[in-house]
């Protein structure tokens, strides 16, 4: 497995309309930060626009993940083209279960077909927390996030961790769906990076005793970080997940992280879901994965031959059927405090 280039909801600021808003305080999202389009008040006076937009500048042509709020009869239209000619639309309501989540995987485009990307909330509050991109190449990511899951084999376990597969929480998905855990103290993992600024994400659960690791770069003096003291409220149900558990930046370079439980205590456990780091020119994947995902340029051409024909034999069933969507002045979005 391969890390992903990660889009955080509050990096992406083409938005149109002011039905959008930002929450910063979100517990259990990455960062702490979802926005939210509410698609209810399209066209709803002056003040709505009847077409709010997201327009994202596609990093690759590979798969794009849209992760957010699980939400009942959510749609949106989308379109790769700039006069939006080639408009559709895609559901994304999730399965019952889900419904109320977030980290939820919304939505997959497998192969995107240009870099702009246009989303037009159409029906039920569209809340997004990221986007996850499948590189298309193998190196050269300067300025890109990167995430890391849990289960990438990049990160090196001792033998006191356990996987847990197809994970969900009361009110949240991990990423990808899974964490992995360790209840012992000493237990540790290394992993290498090409890049700076790393962080390292979990979850986290109020349930009784204490809980504190550390974290060293490149075998130097380690950073401890005590996630519960002992005197938190206990809440055994209460899970937050996406938490930030150690952040520090790093001189652009080749560094290893390694982290180690430091105490654990009662019936606390210490939950690894996610790590990201900030990509550099040096950053390279795993060329083979990169390059098996990487589209054909010859197959693309002939593709692109074959859909013009059907094109010009199908325009004329096509003339009767057309969308047209206004184009509207920037809004700035609103940033709304969730507790």
């Amino acid at each position: 497995m391969s890390p992903s280039i990660l889009l955080d909801d509050a990096d992406l600021t083409l938005l149109i309309g002011a039905q959008w808003e930002r929450s910063t305080n979100a517990s259990s999202a990455h960062n702490r930060s979802t926005t939210t389009c509410a698609a209810q008040l399209n066209g709803k006076g002056i003040k709505y626009t009847k077409n709010p937009r997201l327009t994202i500048n596609l990093p690759s042509l590979n798969a794009v993940t849209f992760v957010g709020t699980g939400t009942n009869d959510l749609r949106v239209n989308y379109s790769f083209k700039s006069d939006d000619s080639d408009l559709r639309q895609a559901d994304l309501s999730p399965q019952k279960d889900l419904v109320g989540k977030t980290g939820v995987e919304l939505w997959t485009i497998n192969n995107a077909e240009s870099s702009r990307l246009a989303v037009y909330p159409d029906f039920g509050n569209f809340t997004l927390d990221y986007v996850l991109i499948t590189p298309d190449k193998s190196e050269g990511f300067s300025g890109n996030v990167m995430m890391m899951d849990d289960r990438d084999t990049a990160i090196k376990y001792d033998s006191q961790w356990t996987p847990n597969e197809k994970q969900q929480l009361p009110r949240a998905v991990p990423m990808k769906g899974s964490l992995t855990k360790a209840v012992n103290t000493g237990a540790k993992f290394d992993v290498q990076f090409t890049g700076s600024n790393i962080a390292v994400y979990g979850v986290l659960n109020s349930a009784a005793g204490k809980l504190s690791s550390s974290y060293a770069i490149d075998k130097g003096s380690p950073t401890t970080m005590t996630h519960f003291d002992g005197t938190q409220t206990v809440n055994k149900d209460e899970w937050k997940a996406g938490q930030m558990l150690f952040k520090q930046n790093v001189s652009p370079g080749t560094h290893t992280l390694t982290m180690t439980l430091n105490e654990v205590t009662g019936n606390q456990s210490f939950y690894l879901d996610y790590i990201t780091f900030l990509g550099i020119e040096q950053t390279q994947l795993n060329a083979t994965t990169a390059a098996a995902k990487k589209p054909s340029t010859i197959g693309g051409i002939v593709g692109g031959a074959i859909a013009i024909l059907i094109l010009l034999g199908c325009c004329g069933a096509w003339g009767r059927k057309k969308y047209y969507v206004a184009s509207r002045p920037v809004v700035y979005v609103k940033e709304t405090i969730v507790y």
